[in-house]
């Protein structure tokens, strides 16, 4: 049957008019036992072909489209009733055939439908409607002509009453989320299917959210060994990520990418038509599968599935945004790119530095370099105005004053010390995957781990009353710390007192930077009751160094350190940088490299109930679309991003 649905899809007259001949008494007989009106179930089931097929791509899964028409031909019912007066009718049918399906159903969920059927009428309807029928509130709402809060008042009391009763059948004591855990049970069950993962590993996360999106994670011995699960309301992955488990011999790339198709096309049926496959990349010991929706040669932004399949045929990566059902038609006239270059030569430019590394950037040398800056380089453009769509006028214009001379303080021997780790805390160990730096955790001694598995107790054991800090694997040196802990009482220090801390704090422990930083001046309406912020950026020759500088958040009850971070450059690279041959910006232009590329961007609405739209955009790249972060100010090099 699949194969027909699949074929409809397509709009092939065929089909579609085979499925009409293959459902159409079906739902006749259905509708029937609704209205109780042959003339009226007619219409109804004509309503409902009608729906399907206008929005067939909409349809979850092949499998299911029995299940969708039979939700389609109920909100119908519903309506029709509803101009009718006759909603009482479709309550009692469907209710009815609710106990039915009771009786259809295993014993292990039999207590679950025997509660259910003894609840009152108004919240039975919310329950099946919601958990069994898979109708959201407010479609609830509609088809009951109820207020949607009156529905979540239902709900609420409905899910309370069948606490009570399981409790009576099951002889056991249960809390709210046992019933949302019973009526959500399969979707644990299909996560455990998705993970396949060995027995070995651990159930860490298991959240559920009001609106039926779950999370799942399983954690192995090592810190290599997991799979996280996402799944959406209907039991489909959305986000899937897993280490390798199988050994097998190598299949064909070709085999592959068929594993990769048959996932998406059992996951998201509908999307076959709007994806197309854009990219294919052989990695050391798996292939992946990039999908995205294309339209006039351009990818959308935001919309694309991602599959990763190892040589040996298991998937362990699923990512899904979705796609446009209705997407953006290219408009019939763009503006001309060359008068953006031609603007950006003619603007306004920057002298600056700024630190690069050749792991991530186009440099020969790691370090800190001069670079000609323009704020129409990081713009975008309106491809159809060619106006900036960004405004840089409400960036405020930082002041800085020079790093003063103070005494420095003893050294405290250790990191604990450091920090003000007391006795009353411990040490732990936690997976880390940074290569570059060892990560420390310290925590209560009185803590205990409550067990629960929600994203909420996830949370809090990874950063309540805790205390985490960073060292460089290298050099030993302390790189960064942060307090999760809670301070009581009011604020008794004022900004400058917390100054003085984190100035001495930087003399004491990093002296050697003393010379080369600047205090970044704040306006105060950027002061906090309780913390205090501050920056000291790095600076030499006049040159200020972008993104390089210190971080400290001070508790202006305690005067303790909340926050530090230090630079992520040596002082060595400081003391090396000494610009030799400045050359001016107008002797090195027009720039080499330089693209305006065209792209769809994504307009996000306001609120949750504001559709996104598609806009068409210019940016300013390199002629392979790297991001570009500067032009060399002494050859006129364009400096891109190539990792």
């Amino acid at each position: 049957m699949e194969q027909y649905v699949l074929q409809a899809l397509a709009k092939d007259e065929g089909s579609i008019q085979h499925l009409i001949m293959i459902y159409k008494p079906r739902l006749l007989a259905k509708a029937f036992t609704y209205v109780k009106n042959k003339q009226d179930a007619e219409d109804i089931v004509q309503e409902t072909f009608i729906k399907a097929f206008s929005a067939l791509a909409q349809l979850k899964e092949l499998k299911y489209f029995s299940t969708w028409l039979h939700k389609i031909l109920i909100r119908e019912s519903f309506y029709m009733l509803k101009k009718q007066e006759r909603m009482k009718i479709l309550e009692v049918e469907m209710l009815e055939q609710f106990q039915l399906l009771s009786q259809e159903n295993s014993e292990d969920y039999s207590a679950l439908h025997n509660a259910v059927a003894s609840l009152k009428k108004d919240y039975q309807m919310a329950i099946v409607l919601h958990y069994f029928y898979d109708f959201k509130v407010v479609e609830i709402a509609e088809m009951l002509d109820k207020p949607t809060n009156t529905i979540k008042m239902h709900l609420h009391r409905a899910r309370k009453a069948l606490r009570g009763k399981l409790e009576q059948t099951m002889q056991q004591s249960l809390q709210p989320k046992d019933v949302k855990r019973m009526l959500k049970e399969q979707l644990f069950e299909l996560a455990q299917q998705y993970a396949n993962a060995p027995t070995y590993y651990e159930l860490e996360l298991e959240n559920y959210l009001e609106d039926g999106i779950s999370s799942f994670m399983w954690k192995g011995q090592s810190k290599d060994e997991g799979v996280f699960i996402r799944l959406d309301n209907n039991g489909r992955l959305e986000d899937f990520a897993k280490t390798p488990t199988r050994d097998g011999s190598p299949i064909t790339e070709e085999k592959k990418l068929a594993i990769a198709q048959q996932l998406l096309r059992e996951q998201y049926p509908e999307a076959i038509a709007y994806y197309t496959l854009v990219e294919q990349q052989k990695k050391e010991l798996s292939t992946g599968f990039k999908y995205e929706q294309v339209v006039d040669g351009l990818p959308l932004d935001g919309y694309y599935c991602r599959i990763e399949v190892t040589d040996s045929g298991e998937i362990i990566q699923f990512t899904y945004t979705g796609y446009m059902e209705n997407p953006p038609t290219m408009p019939k006239e763009l503006y001309p790119p060359e008068h953006i270059l031609h603007a950006l030569y003619k603007g306004e430019w920057s002298l600056s530095a700024e630190s690069f590394n050749e792991q991530y950037d186009s440099v020969s040398e790691s370090g800190i370099y001069a670079i000609y800056e323009s704020e129409l380089l990081r713009q975008a453009y309106d491809a159809v105005t060619g106006k900036l769509l960004f405004d840089n006028d409400d960036e405020p214009k930082r002041s800085y004053v020079p790093f003063p001379k103070v005494e420095a303080l003893s050294k405290k021997d250790t990191i604990e010390e450091i920090m003000g780790i007391s006795d009353e805390w411990e040490r732990y160990e936690e997976e880390s995957m940074d290569e570059e730096f060892d990560e420390l955790n310290w925590r209560p001694k009185s803590w205990q781990d409550d067990e629960g598995k929600s994203y909420e107790h996830y949370m809090r054991r990874k950063f309540e009353h805790r205390m985490k800090a960073k060292v460089d694997k290298q050099t030993k040196q302390l790189n960064s710390f942060i307090s999760f802990a809670k301070s009581e009482g009011e604020a008794k220090l004022s900004e400058e007192e917390c100054l003085q801390i984190a100035i001495q704090f930087i003399q004491t422990y990093y002296s050697e930077f003393a010379s080369y930083l600047y205090i970044e001046m704040r306006d105060e309406e950027d002061t906090e009751e309780n913390r205090a912020f501050f920056r000291f950026v790095v600076q030499k020759d006049g040159y200020f160094v972008g993104n390089e500088f210190f971080h400290m958040n001070i508790s202006k009850k305690t005067g303790a350190i909340l926050m530090f971070s230090s630079p992520n450059i040596a002082i060595e690279e400081i003391e090396k940088f000494e610009p030799k041959t400045i050359k001016p910006i107008k002797e090195l232009l027009p720039l080499k490299n330089l693209k305006v590329h065209v792209e769809w961007d994504k307009v996000y609405g306001e609120t949750e109930q504001d559709g996104d739209e598609m806009r068409l955009i210019y940016r300013i790249q390199t002629t392979d679309g790297a991001f570009v972060k500067g032009i060399h100010a002494e050859n006129g090099e364009v400096i891109y991003s190539v990792f």
